[in-house]
């Protein structure tokens, strides 16, 4: 099984010229300690719109959008799905980190073991699906799914839960984060050499 830190810090080193939306809770927590970036779109609070909000981004650049979300705030918002369905844009890849929990506000179990997310995100007009179980497949698959997503793409990716309080609070505030955001998004496009 996968660490999430294994697919943050996999999904930061190739993102840095996509627009990356963590969900709320120790995902974006986690992201933040990773690397922090100002291509970084940190949801400190609207759980389950990740997703509505990747839809929105992903409509208004050419740019891969990468959401990172987990099966709590997936399953939280199913509506969202039809957000997906109604739009469908090919630069979305939504990836679901499934550590079977609510890990933020306790580790409650989370219901995901009742539902198959990668049908459920097919039957909603998702293009294609990916399961992804193994660190190192991860890191050799990821990249490219990220660069070339042929979406609306979701990748499903079974992970561990991680120790409680293991990553500290996201120190930016979140207007500024979401005016540092726009301003990236909006800057003009910086060539890798």
């Amino acid at each position: 099984m996968t660490r999430r830190s294994d697919v943050l810090e996999t999904v930061v080193e190739h993102g840095h010229d996509s627009p990356l939306v963590f969900t709320t809770g120790y995902t974006c927590r986690e992201a933040f300690a990773v690397g922090d970036a100002p291509n970084h779109l940190y949801m400190t609070g609207s759980m389950g719109m990740a997703s509505v909000i990747g839809v929105g981004i992903a409509r208004r650049t050419d740019r891969t959008t990468v959401v990172v979300d987990g099966d709590g705030a997936f399953l939280m918002n199913p509506g969202a799905l039809m957000v997906v369905k109604q739009y469908r844009p090919e630069n979305l890849l939504h990836l679901v980190l499934d550590n079977g929990g609510y890990e933020s506000t306790g580790g409650q179990e989370s219901s995901s073991a009742l539902f198959d997310i990668p049908l459920m995100a097919m039957t909603m007009g998702y293009r294609a699906c990916t399961r992804i179980d193994d660190p190192v497949d991860l890191r050799r698959r990821l990249p490219e799914l990220m660069h070339a997503p042929r979406g609306p793409h979701l990748v499903y990716v079974p992970t561990e839960p991680a120790p409680a309080g293991s990553s500290p609070r996201i120190t930016v505030d979140p207007a500024a984060n979401f005016l540092r955001f726009r301003a990236w998004m909006t800057g003009p496009r910086k060539v890798e050499a």
